[in-house]
Parts: structure tokens; C-alpha cells; sequence
């Protein structure tokens, strides 16, 4: 739609003598003329349109014009006109491309700055963190009371996976480990884990009797445990790439003393700390560690015929 709007005359000009004729004059302006008509005494006050020289009234189909008029402050100065292209057209107009948004045809909102160089971030972050699980350390989770009082169900742990490409697995340890076939034959699969401690190594040969376990004729003092087994086991020697393991809880617990030794080869690391519940936090190796085998025990008495 075409907008025409009038620009105020300048206090310079006086109001005619009401005896004259109607006549028009000339304001000038820097871009066009306008011509004020000044009615006579026997008229009633007509306003035409004031006409620009030198331009054409737009049609609907051409680009329209916006005519501002902003007045000095100063009542010498002349008004000045400021024309502005709308940049508009068609039918009806309705503005140019000025103040559009580009519309954003990613898969992110416009929020979300995601770049080449992010995206190389994340796969780096991600790769190392695999890494990081798969031969460092990893989180994990007890569910059981197999290794009580040592662990509660819910202590959450970290067992890291370093130290076994160093040595072999010894006495004390607490492991996890993947089922092994004798577990997996009576229903395991290879994904699921479990959490034990070691007490005899390849080579050992270990049993229980009268409530106590006995490594290699010895018996092991061992204060971390429950209770004393309520079960006798016959001597058992580990094989080569085996460990022997038990369970704290030792009368409820499904370990070695049930289904055999444990390959080397399915265990998954050695538990280190435990972080959760925060008022148990703290390491879970003990002292002496791989000492145990050397420590000083009181024989086993030999056995009544």
C-alpha cells in the first residue's frame, strides 16, 4: 500500500492575505518540490495531495518508497525529507529480505554449535574412555554377599587390569573374573561376572579341614573372613594357569570349593578401591599382599588315623 505523508511548512511561512486568490508556493526541498495550497476567503480549506515533480506514482508492482520528514529543531531551518526504500514488491509488497533468519536445515537446534572439531572431541573422549575400561580399570557393582564383611551389596568398586600384565595373580588378591566352563556348563554365560579372593596359586595345593583352610600344609590365618567353613574339602593341587578362589562368606559362597580352580585366562582384573558407599571408601588390597605365601603360620597338625 502506498503511504504519502505531508511535511510540515516552515514558520517562515505567513498565512496569506485571505483577500487573495488561491496560490501555491514552492517549498524546496533537496530530493523534490511540493506545492502547499493556501485556500481563499470564499472556499472552505482544501488539502490536495501534494504532487513530487520529477517521479511517478509507484504501481502495485514496483518497488515503494517510504517518505519520512524530520523536523530541525531550529524554526530557520527548512524541513528536510528522507526517502527510504522499502524494497518491497509484488502484490501487496511486503518487505525485502532485510531482518530474515536463514532457517537452519541442520539435524541440531540453532542453539547447539556443533562443529567438525567438536564432533573429533567427542570420538577422541569416547575412544580414550573405551580404552581406559577395556585395559585399565573399570567400575563395578557387588550384588551378592558372597564376599562379606569385605563387600556389602551395592559397594561399587574400581578393579584395575595393569598389574597382571606385569606378574601373575597371587594369594589374596580379589579378582573379577568371567564365568569359566565349568559355570558356564550348568547355565553361566561368558558375560556374566564374578568376584572372589584368591587363595592358592598354580603349583598350590590347598584343602579345608576342621574349619580351617590349609595351603601347601599350612594354615592361613585369615581375620577378613566371616566364619570358619562349616565344610571339609579334600586336597585340591591348582594347575598350571589356574588360581584357586573363595569367597569371604565362606559358607555362602558358589566358588572353587564347589566347581574347580579358575583359569588365569578368564580373569578381568584386580579389585582396588572402593568408592561407594562414602563411608566405606578406601583401598581393598591388603598389606601384606603377595606375602602371604611367605608369612609365618603355625603348622597343620597332621591328620588322625
Amino acid at each position: 500500500m502506498l503511504s504519502l505523508h505531508l511535511c510540515s511548512s516552515s514558520p517562515s511561512i505567513q498565512t496569506p492575505n485571505s483577500n487573495l486568490t488561491q496560490f501555491f508556493k514552492p517549498i524546496k526541498n533537496p530530493n523534490f518540490s511540493t506545492l502547499i495550497p493556501y485556500p481563499s476567503s470564499n472556499s472552505s480549506q482544501i488539502l490536495k495531495s501534494p504532487v513530487f515533480l520529477g517521479s511517478k506514482l509507484p504501481n502495485r508492482r514496483t518497488h515503494f518508497q517510504i517518505v519520512r520528514c524530520k523536523a530541525l529543531k531550529d524554526s530557520g531551518d527548512e524541513t528536510k525529507a528522507v526517502v527510504e526504500d522499502g524494497g518491497g514488491g509484488g502484490d501487496g509488497g511486503g518487505g525485502g529480505d532485510d531482518g530474515e533468519v536463514e532457517k537452519n536445515d541442520g539435524i541440531f537446534p540453532e542453539w547447539v554449535n556443533f562443529t567438525s572439531d567438536d564432533a573429533k572431541t567427542v570420538f577422541a573422549a569416547i575412544a580414550i574412555s573405551l580404552a581406559f575400561r577395556s585395559f585399565v580399570a573399570e567400575p563395578r557393582f557387588i550384588p551378592s554377599l558372597s564376599m562379606y564383611p569385605t563387600f556389602d551389596v551395592g559397594d561399587r568398586i574400581v578393579a584395575e587390569k595393569v598389574s597382571y600384565y606385569f606378574r601373575k595373580p597371587c594369594a589374596n588378591d580379589i579378582i573379577i573374573f568371567k564365568s569359566p566352563p565349568a559355570l558356564q556348563e550348568v547355565g553361566y554365560s561368558d558375560d556374566d561376572v564374578f568376584i572372589k579372593r584368591i587363595v592358592a596359586k598354580e603349583g598350590d595345593t590347598v584343602e579345608v579341614r576342621k574349619g580351617k583352610l590349609v595351603v601347601n600344609g599350612v594354615e592361613r590365618d585369615e581375620k577378613f573372613i566371616l566364619e570358619s567353613p562349616s565344610y571339609d574339602m579334600n586336597p585340591i593341587t591348582v594347575p598350571e594357569n589356574s588360581v584357586f578362589v573363595m569367597g569371604d562368606n565362606r559358607n555362602n559362597s558358589y566358588d572353587s570349593h564347589i566347581w574347580g580352580p579358575l583359569p588365569a585366562k578368564n580373569i578381568i582384573g584386580r579389585s582396588l578401591f572402593r568408592y561407594w558407599p562414602p563411608n566405606r571408601i578406601g583401598g581393598t588390597v591388603l598389606e601384606k599382599g603377595c606375602a602371604v605365601d611367605k608369612q609365618e603360620s603355625s603348622p597343620a597338625p597332621s591328620p588322625t588315623q
